[in-house]
This record gives C-alpha cells, sequence and structure tokens, in this order.
C-alpha cells in the first residue's frame, strides 16, 4: 500500500485504491495525535550551535571527518537505543550504522526546548518519498518508508467515512490470504490436486 500511496500522491492529496484523501500538517496531527507546536524544520536545514552533541560519548569529538554520517556507536547507549526506535518505526528506512542531520535534529526533539513540529517533518517526508518514487531516482522498493504512518493516516481517514481498516484492504485487494487461511481451505482452493 506504500507503493499506492507514494505513486499519486501530489503533496496534499492521494487516491489509494477506491479512497481519496487530503493530507495536510493538521490531519498528521490529528490522526497521529502530535502536537504542531515547535521548529517547523525538515532535511537541509542546519542546526544552530552544537548542543546536539551531548548525545556523543565524547561530546568534543570532531564530527566533520564523517563523510557518510556520524557512526552510530559514537552515541551514548541511550541515545543510539532511541535513534534506533526513529530508524525503525518512524522512518522505516533501513539505514540503521549512521546518524544523519535529520535523526541528530529528530533527537534534539527531546531534550529540553529543543521541540520541533513532527506533523511538518512527517509531511514533508511524505513530499519527499513521494516525489523520489514517482520520478523513479533510485529502485522504488529501496525509497518507501514510512508504512506505519501511511497506515495510520488511511485508517483515520477510513474512520472519519465510517469505513474500517479490514474491508478497505479487501476490497482494493491489498490483502492477500495468510498461510493460517490457505491451510483452512481445500486442495481445489489451493490448486492441487483434487
Amino acid at each position: 500500500m506504500t507503493k499506492s500511496f507514494a505513486c499519486l500522491f501530489d503533496g496534499t492529496e492521494d487516491e489509494i485504491g477506491d479512497i481519496k484523501v487530503t493530507i495536510t500538517e493538521s490531519m498528521i496531527g490529528e490522526a497521529t495525535e502530535l502536537p504542531r507546536s515547535g521548529e517547523k524544520w525538515f532535511k537541509k536545514m542546519g542546526i544552530n550551535g552544537e548542543y546536539w552533541k551531548v548525545f556523543l560519548k565524547n561530546p568534543n569529538m570532531d564530527t566533520i571527518v564523517f563523510k557518510k554520517g556520524i557512526p552510530s556507536k559514537t552515541l551514548k547507549s541511550k541515545w543510539r537505543n532511541l535513534l534506533l526506535i526513529l530508524q525503525k518505526f518512524v522512518k522505516c528506512e533501513g539505514q540503521f550504522g549512521y546518524m544523519y542531520l535529520y535523526h541528530v535534529r529528530m533527537l534534539m526533539h527531546f531534550l529540553e526546548d529543543h521541540q520541533m513540529n513532527l506533523p511538518y517533518f512527517l509531511l514533508n517526508s511524505l513530499k519527499k518519498m513521494s516525489t523520489n518514487v514517482q520520478k523513479r531516482i533510485q529502485l522504488i522498493e529501496n525509497t518507501l518508508y514510512h508504512h506505519g504512518l501511511i497506515k495510520i493516516l488511511v485508517e483515520f481517514h477510513l474512520q472519519s467515512i465510517g469505513d474500517n481498516w479490514e474491508s478497505f484492504l479487501v476490497i482494493n485487494h491489498f490483502e492477500e490470504r495468510s498461510q493460517n487461511k490457505l491451510a483452512e481451505v481445500g486442495p481445489s482452493e489451493k490448486g492441487g490436486e483434487q
């Protein structure tokens, strides 16, 4: 479903299966219950100061030497665990060995007086993902992320129109029969001998 979302999202509206959804910062905030307060920040914007170096085991470390990102092993363990959660469950991108600028900014959200507007960030991240998929900049499967966020947004929209997730999946052919369901059907339905 993420692929379907990314192929048609124009930055505001998307058509997923038989529904049309308007995705805004406000909608993301409501669906996720994340506040829309804090700095409106997105990738390639700078980070003021070096306060973020509190995440490092050695805050005096020269980080300029790292060309591909800062190795996650240089982080204090409590921040390394949070970084892994952000990478696996918020970004869903699979780049676990390194911390990039946007990871730093997301981690800073958990420090006092450094909150960022997460719905704003997530909306812009969805836009970037969709643009990359539509331009076919790289292999589509490597460009897809935010699977959980997209599910939350679709479920939120479905609730608003009185529909539910399970029927949406089946009606739009996103749902495949699970192995348990295949085991319950007879051989003729599996395509086997009669």
